[in-house]
């Protein structure tokens, strides 16, 4: 095992993600979601030295559990790192880390102003008085789920739906400020849902942009409401989550699309939002209870009898 050092000046912030030795396996780059990068590294038995880091990095470990040692303002941390334990390290705090074996993780950097606006947004407090707290080798069955669906995403190798990633990075945000902040207020509850003008409204955006990858800001932004309050109360409307609600929307219209029988199953696919035929044959066969090829065989017979009884009357 060798120590990595970063050269640079030791007081300024850096991103870890752009400073790590190893390459990760997988990562968000390429996914735009906003205000979190999420990678997934094998990292070989290491020891790091870091500078602050300009984010709040929460590592979660998805393999064999491993031995891990840390130095945060000036105490050491020790533990055995099981599989699903995260590590939460807030951001602008210098660190140093050991580990003596081999590790997968799962690394959630998250920006500071992230958390900052989601803590205006949903528990209406001055971000000077949010402080995300250090969190060392802790069982945290939401943060767990909430990154193992992140991976998932990073897993899937095409382009993410960035409603779908948001939604759980807004929850995420809002976990950590309820459970690993210096805020003691709880979030605030809604009892309420969307006007009925802000749902038809949200609703009418949604339909017009099947086949954008849309992001809990632009929706929201439609009715003048904040990422976090949009997805409660569009909920509370709906029942669904914006993301889930956007899917059903997709497979109706390519429900018509197929009963019109003009058009090839993989360009409906593509038209109404879906990466690709097995994307939309996956999501129509769990919601409507037959495949895509089923439903449009379907309507082109039922299309062939009506054409045959116009004829025969004629």
């Amino acid at each position: 095992m060798h120590q990595r050092q970063f050269k640079d000046d030791p007081l300024k912030p850096i991103s870890l993600l752009d400073e790590l030795p190893d390459q990760p396996l997988l990562s968000s780059k390429s996914k735009s979601w906003k205000g979190i990068a999420v990678e997934y590294y094998h990292h070989p038995a290491n020891s790091l030295v870091s500078p602050p880091l300009a984010h709040h990095l929460i590592t979660l470990n998805c393999g064999t559990p491993y031995r891990l040692v840390q130095q945060l303002d000036g105490q050491v941390y020790e533990a055995e790192v099981t599989r699903g334990d995260m590590i939460l390290t807030p951001a602008n705090r210098p660190t140093e880390w050991a580990w003596h074996n081999e590790v997968n993780v799962l690394h959630l950097c998250l920006e500071p102003a992230l958390v900052a606006k989601v803590a205006l947004e949903a528990v209406e407090v001055d971000s000077v008085r949010v402080e995300i707290l250090n969190h060392f080798a802790a069982a945290d069955p939401q943060i767990r789920q909430i990154g193992q669906l992140l991976l998932a995403e990073l897993e899937s190798k095409k382009v993410g739906s960035r409603l779908y990633a948001e939604s759980l990075v807004n929850a995420l945000v809002v976990h950590l400020i309820r459970e690993y902040s210096t805020i003691e207020r709880s979030v605030q509850q809604y009892t309420g849902g969307l006007s009925e003008s802000k749902l038809k409204q949200v609703i009418a955006y949604i339909q017009e942009h099947l086949n954008q990858d849309l992001s809990l800001e632009e929706i929201a932004a439609e009715v003048n409401l904040s990422a976090y309050h949009f997805a409660r109360l569009f909920k509370r409307s709906t029942g669904s989550a914006p993301h889930q609600y956007q899917i059903h929307c997709r497979v109706e219209r390519a429900k018509e699309l197929l009963q019109q029988g003009e058009m090839a199953i993989t360009d409906i696919a593509t038209q109404v939002g879906f990466y690709d035929q097995s994307h939309l044959s996956r999501h129509f066969k769990r919601i409507v209870g037959v495949s895509p090829k089923a439903m449009q065989q379907s309507s082109k017979n039922v299309l062939w009898i009506s054409k045959s009884v116009q004829d025969c009357t004629a």
